[in-house]
């Protein structure tokens, strides 16, 4: 069978370029990217029986999922596929990632055999055609890493270390199916925190089977009168705004407790469209980071 990486590598050959400085910049690069030229050699990752290509379904649509055990191999594909190739320093909190607006070149290429086999004679008017839409060639991949969810040791959690790490990957990757789903059927209703804590719920839920607010507040950092130093709440709110931040997240982990409850033994998709439901649609613009 072969390995994932290497069938992504005909879809994205940017995956079979060095991490180097200024890699972004040379024609190596824009032949990859920009046309499509494949290369031949090993891939620079570990190639771990263990990573995996999911197509998961979703109410906003279908979208691949690719699990590396490898921590390295995860930063490698995040650096060559959302950061042109260039070096750049992942935090070691960051364990996921959505990358948007990949090109497809294995679309690109069918679709070309596709248009010759035809009897098509102008294959650069069919290009521009075709590429006119990025629906046609673009995609969104989600990328996830392995190890502790937020960093969070087993042993506190009272579980088998192998359990948790299995759940962390399940958090993980509901957590990131959660913002997609709702960047995607609600792109204006956008906040940080409450993304954050609506993502982490999916996930909580998904990996074991019903919502817990303790676990909630230790994955931001919130304690009983103030937030953590590695608190992941931190990330969203300036140092001034975060006593506010916390009083509201701890407040809304409560409310959605509540509805949540009432929804046990549903789907993790029914939950999330469920707690979307008549969610302010004003609410300010900020961003967001994976887990």
């Amino acid at each position: 069978m072969t390995h994932c990486i290497i069938e992504l590598s005909r879809r994205y050959p940017q995956l079979l370029l060095p991490i180097e400085k200024g890699t972004r910049d040379t024609e190596k690069y824009r032949n990859a990217v920009l046309r499509g030229r494949l290369f031949n050699g090993r891939p620079d990752f570990s190639l771990s029986p263990l990573d995996r290509l999911s197509l998961e379904q979703t109410p906003a649509g279908p979208v691949e999922v690719l699990y590396l055990a490898d921590r390295g191999d995860f930063e490698h594909a995040l650096r060559a596929l959302a950061y042109r190739c260039e070096p750049v320093d992942i935090l070691p909190s960051v364990g996921a990632s959505t990358v948007k607006g990949l090109n497809n070149w294995e679309k690109i290429h069918r679709r070309q055999a596709e248009y010759l086999a035809q009897g098509g004679t102008d294959w650069g008017a069919e290009f521009r055609r075709f590429t006119a839409n990025k629906r046609n060639y673009q995609d969104t991949l989600i990328l996830l890493s392995a190890g502790e969810y937020s960093a969070v040791p087993a042993g506190e959690l009272g579980l088998d270390e192998t359990v948790w790490k299995e759940r962390s990957v399940c958090i993980r990757k509901h957590h990131e199916l959660t913002h997609f789903v709702c960047r995607t059927l609600f792109p204006e209703d956008i906040d940080a925190v409450r993304d954050e804590i609506l993502a982490d719920l999916i996930g909580i839920y998904a990996a074991f089977g019903h919502y817990i607010p303790a676990l909630a507040r230790r994955f931001l950092g919130l304690e009983a009168h103030g937030v953590r130093e590695d608190g992941r709440l931190r990330h969203y709110v300036s140092e001034q705004g975060l006593p506010a931040a916390r009083d509201a997240a701890d407040q809304m982990i409560d409310d959605y407790a509540k509805r949540t409850d009432r929804l046990t033994g549903q789907n993790t998709y029914s939950v999330l469209l469920a707690l979307m439901k008549g969610q302010p649609t004003d609410n300010q613009r900020t961003g967001e980071a994976g887990t």
